[in-house]
């Protein structure tokens, strides 16, 4: 997981460019490329912090957040809606990841 530190970084999510900035939050990317933003000075290593998203961030940063990793989130009216989707949305893709590790250690 990277944090970018310095200039945008366009992150496509389902065939859009979402622009990555400083203060925009952590994503994360294969373990290569995130190294090649880190050795150009350009993002940091960051761990994954407990708890993500809170009733205490703004609407547009939980709605920035839901664009990085591809939820539409535009009709969403409260802020608990947007985590949901968001953790929802996380819960998905770890699943996936872990599918995809078996897999890949089954084939070895």
């Amino acid at each position: 997981m990277i944090r970018i530190i310095k200039g945008t970084y366009g992150r496509v999510v389902d065939g859009t460019v979402v622009a990555m900035r400083k203060g925009s939050e952590p994503f994360s990317l294969s373990e290569e490329r995130e190294a090649q933003l880190v050795a150009a000075g350009v993002a940091e290593k960051v761990q994954e912090p407990e708890k993500k998203y809170t009733t205490d961030m703004k609407m547009a940063e939980l709605r920035e957040a839901a664009a990085a990793l591809g939820v539409d989130a535009s009709k969403a009216k409260t802020k608990k809606e947007v985590i949901a989707m968001l953790e929802e949305a996380e819960e998905k893709a770890e699943a996936v990841a872990e599918t995809e590790t078996e897999a890949e250690t089954s084939a070895e």
